[in-house]
């Protein structure tokens, strides 16, 4: 395996696909911001960050067919690699009809208007598009298996690929809706869901036509390998739900406790700053599926080599997000074209959590492969279980605002960031 034509490659090509995806994204923010007006734009994203909680309860599931499909392929045993992916289907087929009873439950016992601090939607308007948005979410989100394929066929690229293609069908798509019909949820939730499946089905597609040997059956499901999956997802699917707790939440605290309107400002900045996480797992998600083949190997002097250059990137990343910030205010007003009071505070603390968070996952990608998780998992309970009381504490006693909650989210996952590298070295060493 030439693992560096493989990086290349994914790496070139993910930063390509993912730099014209950003424009698209930046390029449609401003256009739904406008469709919806700020109040309904809060509500949105807090519904959206809320539905796609779907994403991180799939029981580990995604994470651990990857690693278990990345060896099954790097030893050419592909009737094992299509009953990993047969079982991944019936898995998480059967884990989103019990989240979907759920969330319809949920959806229709709560009082949704005060949940979002809001009036201008009516309780049955609310249901109605957090119903439809979580049947479209959940439909994605078993199609969304098809990531997990790429990434263990060594190409993570495609993944970008496909996501580029959804926002191109969610920019055309808002485009039309901003010229041609009244503000409305209900068709942004069907914009966005319906392009998500449309995705989905396709890539799905293709990569099973060029691997049929590979194509799911029921008749390969396999009970075993469900417990194999799960054991190795146990901790992934544990460090998921911290991870809900830790960095989906901050758009509900502040809904509750600020107002939608204020979301709109932090989602903005939360984008803006995003943009150097989003880089930082396009260059690392190529090296899931190598460290493993690697590990598997046992080729630890290539492994150390990577991840000391990938510290030496870091140092790029920092200046990256220093330049960031000093020209954050003029450019935020340049791509929304309106004025938003956005406080400095939350540009130094979204500046400081996206450089933590950008540093741990250098570490935890490889700790990831490998399936050294266990440590982390315990690192990611104690940041879920402070999460929520110190962003709450920040907000109502400190008087921070928006910025109380991100910093909330620094001290949860500061852990994370120090003692990760210390656990990785020390595996390295031995």
């Amino acid at each position: 395996m030439d693992r560096k034509k493989i990086i290349f490659k994914n790496v070139s090509l993910g930063i390509l696909y993912k730099i014209l995806n950003m424009a698209i994204v930046f390029t449609t923010i401003p256009i739904l911001l406008n469709y919806l007006e700020k109040e309904q734009y809060g509500i949105w994203v807090t519904i959206f960050s809320l539905v796609n909680i779907v994403f991180f309860v799939d029981a580990g599931i995604g994470n651990g067919l990857k690693t278990k499909l990345t060896e099954a392929l790097s030893l050419k045993d592909y009737e094992l690699a299509r009953t990993y992916i047969s079982t991944g289907y019936v898995s998480i087929a059967a884990i989103s009809i019990i989240i979907l009873c759920l969330g319809a439950s949920l959806i229709f016992n709560f009082n949704l208007q005060e949940l979002f601090n809001t009036n201008t939607l009516t309780n049955t308007e609310l249901q109605r598009v957090l119903l439809v948005t979580l049947i479209l979410i959940i439909t994605g989100f078993v199609l969304n298996l098809y990531k997990s394929f790429y990434y263990a066929s060594q190409e993570a690229s495609k993944v970008e690929m496909a996501m580029l293609i959804y926002q191109i069908l969610i920019l055309s798509l808002i485009t039309i809706l901003l010229n041609y019909f009244p503000r409305n949820l209900l068709l942004i939730s069907l914009v966005y869901g319906v392009s998500n499946i449309l995705v989905g089905l396709l890539f799905t597609f293709f990569y099973f036509r060029k691997r049929k040997q590979l194509m799911p059956s029921l008749k390969y499901f396999s009970k075993q390998k469900v417990n194999d999956l799960m054991g190795l997802s146990l901790a992934f699917f544990i460090i998921q739900l911290c991870m809900i707790v830790i960095f989906t939440t901050d758009n509900l605290i502040i809904t509750k406790f600020i107002g939608p309107k204020e979301v709109t400002n932090y989602d903005i900045v939360y984008k803006l700053f995003q943009v150097v996480i989003t880089l930082s797992v396009i260059m690392l998600d190529p090296f899931w599926a190598l460290y493993t083949d690697a590990y598997q190997k046992k080729d630890f002097t290539w492994i150390k080599k990577t991840i000391i250059r990938l510290n030496k990137l870091f140092v790029v990343f920092v200046f990256l997000v220093l330049t960031l910030y000093f020209i954050s205010k003029p450019l935020i007003k340049f791509w929304i074209q309106r004025e938003l009071q956005i406080p400095n505070n939350l540009l130094v603390f979204m500046a400081i959590f996206v450089l933590i968070r950008v540093y741990g996952i250098i570490y935890m990608n490889f700790l990831n492969a490998i399936g050294k998780v266990t440590l982390q998992m315990y690192l990611y309970i104690l940041g879920a279980i402070i999460n929520i009381p110190l962003s709450i504490y920040f907000v109502e006693y400190f008087h921070l605002g928006s910025s109380g909650v991100i910093l909330g989210t620094i001290f949860s996952i500061l852990g994370l960031s120090i003692i990760l590298p210390i656990q990785t070295f020390k595996i390295l060493k031995e």
